[in-house]
């Protein structure tokens, strides 16, 4: 059964296990914990900023994962946001499902604008997004300046 669920800290190591995953396949320079430090301090740097982190399970199994990363009152970054390959799209959309927890709480805690960052080649990603009404901006029109682990990543905006 899948459940979506807040992070708890003993599933640090899984969350870093995924995000690695996904950012080292082999067509991007190598990212480690130490170019992204929050996924050390998920309580601290989302859930008691004011933000949230996510995890979605196939029974105790961690298959998903995705965070909103508070900057002011009305603008956050969704971050760390990755599902396992057997796991996207049908049967089981478990990004929906978790894209659908993190736009319910940002409307309801009164965010604005919604920012990220993806590599330049995540095509599929880039059709969620937009798909999800995000548009892509250059990096210099971003409202804010956030840290991302690529210096060579395309930025999308939503505007709620």
């Amino acid at each position: 059964m899948i459940t979506i669920s807040q992070f708890e800290d003993k599933y640090t190591q899984n969350v870093i296990d995924i995000v690695l995953h996904f950012q080292n396949d082999g067509t991007r320079p190598i990212v480690s914990v130490d170019d992204q430090p929050d996924l050390l301090n998920i309580v601290d740097e989302y859930i008691n900023k004011g933000g949230n982190f996510w995890i979605a399970k196939n029974g105790e199994t961690l298959i998903g994962t995705i965070g909103i990363m508070p900057y002011s009152k009305e603008i956050a970054v969704l971050k760390k946001f990755f599902v396992y390959e057997g796991y996207q799209g049908k049967p089981n959309h478990v990004g929906k499902k978790l894209y659908d927890v993190l736009l319910a709480f940002v409307k309801e805690n009164g965010y604005k604008t919604i920012l990220l960052d993806t590599p330049h080649n995540t095509e599929r990603a880039h059709k969620f997004y937009e798909k999800a009404g995000f548009r892509e901006v250059k990096e210099d029109d971003l409202p804010i300046k956030f840290s991302h682990p690529y210096k060579d990543c395309d930025f999308f905006l939503l505007e709620l």
